[in-house]
């Protein structure tokens, strides 16, 4: 069961901890003013942590310990970049309503089936009614594919039904995954749970879309029209922002 811990606003600052050198890690602490908390998935399976770090910051994402931190209370998970820093909107959305935040790699996310994990952490923190838990799975699931292929790998042709298109659509998609510039390009999913709705904002660090990007569903040519119009039909509300890196889901709670 997911834990209900306080958010990190209702008390002092939020803890980080992470399997990754202690070096980086006392520098994040400094340098934010954060509190370093510990953790290890093999004592959180087990059974020996009660709690996970607010932030949990990892060299390479994992279903593994993303689950295991979710499960027990983590309000971020963030797999860090050559930088070796945090996301620059990371703490601004921990100071504010409950929420989750997740910034991985294109490769990560690629890798990743993030959404049933995601939507079974909001639903046991009674974010998310759980009769619109298949709907945001699905809307979560086609963001985030169109947020990895349309934008953060620039491919903006997709699969067809035929055999030789399909080929090239998968060669173009592993040959991006292969490049560095694209693969290394993050994907962010940010959960705010407000009073009445709960937002999920999908981000990705592609190009955007030359010209008028539509602020509503009313124009299906942004990204990709199939996904768009199923969000658009399970969705309570659906914009797009930043030129359309940003597609925002609502759902009423």
């Amino acid at each position: 069961m997911v834990s209900t811990a306080p958010h990190p606003a209702a008390g002092p600052p939020p803890s980080i901890g992470g399997e990754v050198a202690s070096g980086l890690l006392r520098r994040l602490v400094m340098s934010h003013g954060l509190i370093q908390a510990d953790w290890a998935v093999e004592a959180a399976e087990a059974g020996t942590l009660t709690a996970a770090p607010a932030i949990l910051v990892t060299l390479r994402g994992s279903t593994r310990e993303m689950e295991a931190a979710l499960a027990l209370g983590a309000c971020a998970y963030v797999e860090l970049g050559d930088d070796g820093e945090l996301p620059p909107g990371l703490l601004p959305l921990l100071a504010g309503p409950p929420g989750l935040h997740l910034s991985l790699s294109t490769v990560t996310s690629f890798s990743l089936d993030m959404a049933p994990l995601l939507c079974t952490t909001l639903v046991a923190r009674g974010w998310l009614d759980p009769h619109r838990r298949s709907d945001a799975e699905i809307c979560l699931h086609e963001a985030v594919s169109n947020a990895i292929v349309h934008g953060n790998l620039d491919i903006h042709h997709g699969p067809s039904a035929d055999a030789g298109a399909f080929d090239g659509f998968f060669r173009a998609v592993q040959d991006r995954l292969a490049d560095r510039a694209h693969a290394s390009r993050r994907v962010t999913v940010e959960a705010v749970a407000g009073a009445d709705e709960l937002c999920l904002r999908i981000k990705d660090e592609g190009r955007g879309h030359p010209g008028h990007v539509p602020a509503s569903i009313e124009k299906l040519e942004a990204k990709s029209g199939r996904g768009i119009r199923i969000m658009g039909e399970m969705a309570d509300r659906v914009s797009f922002t930043d030129a359309g890196r940003t597609a925002n889901l609502y759902f009423r709670r």
